[in-house]
């Protein structure tokens, strides 16, 4: 069903992190992850999902800035919502697993591109690739929730030293942000830049659509 993809949830409200943080914003939210990370917060996208018509979905979408996230959407084919979605700015969240070299060629699309901490469990499911073809309009997130997890975020950003801004998001009720400024201040990471989940302040930490 290549004109219709499995959704989870659409809706328009603003981006709560990353470059685009405090803008609105229309999300896409497709079903569907082949990782499990222990902190993850949207697991009801793992299996919950209803078939729509691309067309369906763009008649929902109500601002320029799009943000197409998951569940994992990377693994759907998502090249004809991307083709109609050219006159858009479409940012891409996307968990560092599955390859985003196919869809690089779009000039509309960038990557918000995970790279899975220590305790996230994860680590192991990182595809390498990715983090090489990063540009300087894509981002490189790090979810840390612990002390453990700060020290290697620092020793990938030096070992593939992305020519993107490299954002550090904490696991919410984790680890105090202030823990991470002091980390940041300790080793003088100018082009680290903290962010923290504006939607969990404005809305209640578990809140849905928002």
């Amino acid at each position: 069903m290549k004109n219709k993809l499995y959704v989870n949830e659409l809706f328009n409200s603003i981006d709560g992190e990353g470059r685009r943080a405090g803008e609105l914003a229309s999300f896409i939210r497709l079903c569907g992850c082949n990782l499990r990370c222990s902190y993850c917060d949207t697991t009801y996208a793992f299996t919950e999902g209803t078939p729509m018509a691309v067309e369906e979905i763009l008649s929902q979408l109500r601002y320029r800035n799009i943000t197409l996230t998951g569940g994992e959407p990377l693994l759907q084919d998502v090249h004809l919502l991307l083709q109609r979605l050219q006159d858009r700015d479409v940012n891409i969240e996307t968990n560092g697993s599955v390859s985003i070299r196919p869809y690089l060629s779009y000039s509309h699309v960038w990557f918000t591109v995970d790279y899975k901490s220590i305790s996230s469990g994860m680590t192991t499911a990182m595809k390498e690739e990715n983090f090489q073809l990063l540009r300087p309009q894509d981002v490189l997130k790090f979810v840390v929730g612990t002390h453990a997890d700060l020290e290697q975020a620092r020793k990938i950003c030096a070992y593939f030293n992305p020519s993107c801004p490299i954002y550090i998001s904490a696991v919410f009720a984790a680890i105090e942000p202030k823990e991470i400024v002091a980390y940041m201040e300790a080793y003088r990471l100018m082009n680290w830049r903290l962010q923290l989940q504006l939607h969990k302040y404005i809305w209640p930490p578990t809140a849905r659509g928002v």
